[in-house]
């Protein structure tokens, strides 16, 4: 185990210690012993952890733990998603904001600057991608396999380095997302759509389909990041609860309670006869 994952694995044993923002760690030669690594691979993840400003090294003090804030490395939030580390409830909301924000404008920019590579590109995304669903797989890989590529349409490697952010914090939650089969089959649908829009570079529609395409797809992460899923919670979030329209049919859970179980042949009169015994022998005496 190298590089980051070894940097993970380091971040989730602090995590799993109770260690808080703040926190003195203890040194290099407890770290190994408490965690069972080298002395070298502890030094070295918490030299990547120090470049990520997750941690800070004071001379002559020793290693600490950052408070959350905007010092830190957006690369810290990637090896948060890869260790199961719960964001803020600020840092979900904002990463949600802003990746909205860029693909919106992606669309546009696809919409205006894309060449037939691009179109091709995105065609054998979206071949691929009814061949998996075909085989009964999912999307969890294709999918953002088919927005980084209308990312790179827009020709600006500094926007398709950002959105790659997102993706990579969301890789273990997407498996979630889309373990249910209708979640692929109906993004699926809408990357059609979306791809027919920057054929015809229509950026008026792209936009419309995306923000559709990308407003129940938010409110997923929101809960996915702020919160490590249990096992066993793959279908309880895979699909959203059914609206509540009128002539939906009730589960036995949405009917209120009753206080007694009725004949269905009793009759109104026989029903107000027993409720009025029943008020009797509750009476008290004078």
């Amino acid at each position: 185990m190298e590089g980051l994952e070894q940097t993970a694995k380091l971040l989730e044993l602090i995590r799993e210690r109770g260690f808080e923002p703040g926190d003195k760690l203890p040194s290099e030669r407890d770290l190994a012993a408490l965690f069972g690594m080298s002395r070298s691979a502890v030094r070295e993840s918490l030299i990547r952890l120090d470049t990520l400003r997750i941690v800070e090294s004071r001379p002559k003090s020793g290693v600490y733990l950052q408070p959350y804030g905007a010092e830190r490395s957006i690369e810290a939030m990637v090896l948060f998603a890869e260790t199961n580390t719960p964001l803020t409830a600020a840092e979900v909301a904002q990463s949600v904001e802003l990746r909205s924000v860029l693909e919106m404008e992606a669309m546009r920019l696809a919409c205006l600057r894309r060449t037939q590579e691009d179109l091709d590109r995105l065609q054998k995304i979206l071949a691929d991608s009814a061949a998996a669903i075909a085989r009964g797989e999912t999307l969890a890989e294709a999918d953002p396999e088919f927005h980084k590529a209308i990312v790179a349409a827009t020709k600006n490697d500094v926007l398709l380095r950002f959105i790659n952010v997102f993706y990579r914090m969301s890789r273990k939650r997407r498996e979630i997302y889309f373990h249910e089969e209708q979640q692929s089959k109906r993004s699926h649908a809408q990357h059609l759509q979306l791809y027919r829009a920057i054929e015809a570079k229509d950026v008026a529609l792209g936009q419309q389909i995306l923000r559709k395409h990308l407003k129940g797809v938010d409110a997923y992460f929101r809960m996915f990041f702020s919160e490590a899923p249990e096992e066993g919670d793959e279908l309880a979030l895979a699909e959203p609860a059914p609206a509540r329209g009128r002539g939906a049919r009730k589960t036995p859970a949405d009917e209120p309670r009753k206080p007694a179980r009725q004949s269905a042949r009793e009759s109104a009169p026989v029903a107000a006869r027993r409720s009025k015994a029943t008020a009797a022998r509750r009476k008290p005496a004078r």
